[in-house]
């Protein structure tokens, strides 16, 4: 790449930061929205694009293995996990104190009942409540990176024949790490799965970096997947809302599941980033300064998202306390907590400017 930032991957994981804010809040409208996208969501395109950037990031065609920088990033939202599950305990227990209520605290519910236990089990990633189980899958996902790498500089064919191979055994045996704090006792992104649509990404943000075309277009493939990634919405939300039943049966629950990221949510969020990279609009929005705010919320994408699951989490309390909640307030509530997402990025970026500008001005009085 010629060093210029690429503005279409902040965009689009600063839009699927705010969506995933919107589906884990559980406000009243929010299940039929997170299904109103297609057959994927937020989450694979969060994902994908986290794979991309790990590429732009960290990888260094052959030099060997290289687990310094995303090891070190993978221990770093480690412990960013960490203090999100000790804010989320800690409001559990003044709300619990405040309201006497325990059934609002969902997968938290049994936390109380052995909290030692269940505390040591959170170090080991085997305890891990609702909407906190994105950034130990993202903290797996790094520390495979550098073979990705490796494999990648060796074989992109066997990279992408391997990572599927595994992703096609992990959903078909259910296998899946353990997670006590969930029903099914699993992880809700189980890696083993999720790991593909990461692959891919990182294919794609080696492609980018060696300046080659991500999706070289083509007429017909984007005509497919422009009929592919519109005909899902409206065949999602009916089987999802009842008014169709799926065309395949029980087979349908496989190819959707998001646990292991079923092959319909991996087709659906390649056509859509297919789309993306070929609609000349899309990229004009990446670039203009009306939708800078959004750009800047995608590149300091980890503040934002810590921020974003505790104000979910909080719109989970909200909706528990009041479940007639008026939609008015809802809405209020969401509103604002986009715009508060949308400000953390804005100064996070002004901070990091303030900052490089005193490091230049440090520099040009020592020369």
């Amino acid at each position: 790449m010629s060093g210029e930032r690429e503005n279409r991957i902040d965009l689009l994981r600063g839009l699927s930061l705010l969506l995933i804010f919107i589906g884990h809040a559980e406000f009243t409208f929010s299940a039929t929205f997170q299904q109103s996208r297609g057959f994927s969501d937020a989450s694979e395109i969060f994902v994908l694009l986290a794979g991309m950037s790990c590429a732009l990031a960290y990888h260094r065609p052959h030099t060997g293995l290289q687990v310094a920088r995303p090891w070190k990033r993978a221990l770093r939202l480690y412990a960013v996990h960490l203090l999100l599950f000790a804010i989320m305990v800690t409001v559990s227990a003044m709300v619990i104190m405040a309201f006497d209520r325990v059934a609002w605290t969902a997968d938290m519910t049994d936390f109380w009942q052995n909290p030692l236990h269940h505390g040591l089990q959170a170090l080991s990633l085997s305890y891990m409540p609702g909407n906190l189980d994105i950034l130990p899958m993202y903290v797996v996902l790094l520390l495979i990176a550098p073979f990705a790498f490796l494999l990648h500089d060796w074989s992109k064919t066997f990279l992408l024949g391997l990572s599927c191979l595994i992703w096609f055994i992990a959903g078909l045996g259910h296998i899946n790490f353990p997670n006590a704090a969930l029903e099914g006792r699993t992880w809700f992104f189980d890696p083993l799965s999720w790991q593909f649509i990461f692959v891919i990404g990182i294919y794609l943000g080696a492609r980018m970096k060696r300046g080659q075309p991500v999706f070289p277009y083509n007429k017909l493939v984007f005509a497919a997947a422009a009929i592919f990634a519109l005909a899902a919405i409206p065949a999602n939300l009916a089987i999802h809302l009842g008014f169709m039943a799926s065309p395949f049966g029980e087979l349908h629950h496989q190819l959707v599941s998001k646990i292991n990221d079923g092959p319909l949510r991996i087709a659906n969020v390649l056509a859509i980033l297919y789309l993306a990279w070929n609609i000349p609009a899309v990229k004009a929005a990446a670039d203009h300064p009306a939708l800078r705010l959004l750009c800047l919320a995608g590149r300091h994408s980890l503040a934002v998202f810590s921020v974003g699951i505790l104000l979910s989490f909080s719109a989970v309390v909200l909706m528990t306390l009041d479940p007639d909640m008026p939609v008015a307030l809802q809405l209020l509530l969401l509103a604002g907590g986009c715009a508060l997402q949308l400000v953390i990025g804005w100064c996070l970026e002004a901070r990091k400017t303030t900052r490089a500008q005193a490091a230049s001005y440090g520099l040009h009085r020592t020369a």
